[in-house]
């Protein structure tokens, strides 16, 4: 008999996984909790595990395709019963429907009609819909039916806590059968949530101008004539394409803001220069962002509004008295975020630790979904890559994102009018000014730039 692997909850929140690649091949005999497959998630790219020994008769997700959590991806057998093919089970008998009077609208038992269940494989069967007022009928309707639509429709690109668009899962799975992308169809459930008449309407063409508050659609891109052998066209998956996810999110769901102030490290340089011996000596590799890292905390606790996030589910601001810390790592693959937790109680020399493992496995792939979450506040470290300053990308759901540059001399203008070589600085807090006032990022920075500027405070206990 058949066992169907359904894919896990791989982490908090993830809903769906992409199939990166397969480890075992279909009629391959596999041992308990042998790793089958890897998955890419919004956290990580983990390996699942196989729930069962025996023999994996047909993988039902290909590499490559995302997969909503717990639909079925493969199907295994006991090695004895390998030889011969599963029967199909067959279908359940329908029950029959309880008589009702003439004229009565369809019973709604809750389970017939829901959109919220899992979307079995009926191929072109019509999905359960519901009908809303003022919905396209079809392509007849009244023009009187389009102004209500139009002036009821809510507002487009509703996405969750990481980036992704809300919508119910008969909705993605229509969506893909139509090669429609859902996170340009505007949702009309709650809190923007994309339902399959949603899918359908935008399939069935261009939404009323008023619709989609006056903005044209996005061009398609065509290959100049000429030019076709010249262009090389890569499928926009894995991480590329969670990175791409949250680039929109971030645009879409911020209102960003920039602040640039400069700070001379002087003193933290040498300081740095005094103690990498010490930390070489515990095995620990000492660069400047675990001081950044305790001055952000630091700050962070006298300014929490950078601190927090937006439901907007819920119209609350969240705001957070742990100070989790997503650090930015640049891999072969793309960029990712770890997160160095409860910075504001670990000591220098820890900071400095978890700093370079984090990072380690960054570069080799090899981070745990547990070491992407749960962070409150990012830092990008891209001094090494040249620039005076920039606009980083906030990591939302978070507030903000602090851009560290390059440390380099400059003459500065001292107290005394004197001008010396001084170690400088460059730092660019990018912040959501929904959550964030302009003076409280400034103040915020001033703050960073002060600890900084005087770190024998923040080394107490290394």
């Amino acid at each position: 008999m058949a066992r169907e692997f359904r894919l896990p909850e791989l982490a908090e929140s993830v809903v769906e996984g992409e199939i990166v690649r397969w480890l075992v091949a279909e009629g391959e005999t596999v041992a308990l909790d042998q790793p089958v497959a890897e998955v890419l998630t919004d956290k990580a790219t983990v390996e699942l595990p196989s729930p069962y020994a025996g023999v994996l008769l047909k993988q039902l997700a290909a590499e490559g395709d995302v997969v909503q959590v717990h639909a079925p991806i493969a199907l295994f057998a006991d090695a004895a019963a390998a030889a011969a093919p599963p029967a199909p089970p067959a279908p359940p008998a329908p029950a029959a429907a309880p008589e009702r009077p003439a004229g009565a609208p369809p019973a709604d038992d809750g389970e017939s009609l829901s959109l919220f269940k899992p979307a079995a494989d009926k191929g072109d069967q019509e999905l359960p819909r519901l009908r809303r007022p003022g919905a396209r009928a079809g392509a007849g309707a009244a023009t009187a039916e389009a102004a209500p639509r139009a002036a009821a429709m809510p507002t487009p690109g509703a996405r969750g806590p990481y980036g992704r668009v809300v919508a119910v899962p008969a909705a993605r799975r229509l969506a893909r059968e139509l090669g429609v992308d859902v996170a340009a169809v505007v949702g009309s459930g709650p809190h923007g949530r994309v339902r399959v008449d949603d899918v359908r309407d935008h399939a069935a063409g261009p939404a009323p101008a008023a619709a989609q508050g006056g903005l044209p659609p996005v061009p398609p891109y065509r290959t100049p004539a000429g030019y076709e052998a010249r262009e090389e066209r890569v499928p926009l998956r894995g991480l590329r394409r969670l990175i791409s996810n949250q680039m929109v999110a971030s645009h879409l769901h911020t209102v960003r803001a920039l602040h640039v102030d400069e700070a001379d490290v002087t003193a933290l340089v040498a300081l740095r220069d005094k103690l990498k011996p010490r930390a070489a000596a515990r095995g620990v590799r000492l660069s400047y962002l675990p001081f950044v890292m305790k001055a952000v905390a630091a700050a962070l606790a006298e300014y929490p509004a950078l601190n927090s996030s937006l439901d907007e589910a819920t119209n609350e601001i969240v705001r957070k008295s742990y100070y989790n810390l997503g650090m930015a790592v640049a891999t072969e693959a793309g960029l990712v975020v770890p997160v160095v937790r409860d910075v504001d109680v670990r000591t220098i020399a820890e900071l400095a630790a978890d700093v370079n493992r984090l990072a380690d496995a960054a570069k080799a792939g090899r981070l745990a979904p547990d070491d992407m979450k749960g962070g409150t506040f990012s830092i990008t470290n891209i001094g090494s890559l040249g620039g005076l300053f920039s606009f980083p990308i906030i990591n939302v759901p978070e507030a903000a994102i602090l851009g560290v540059h390059s440390i380099k001399k400059r003459p500065v203008v001292l107290p005394d009018d004197s001008i010396a070589a001084r170690q400088m600085l460059y730092l660019s807090l990018s912040f959501d000014h929904r959550l964030v006032d302009g003076a409280e990022g400034a103040m915020f920075t001033s703050r960073v730039i002060d600890l900084l500027e005087n770190p024998e405070a923040m080394l107490l206990d290394l």
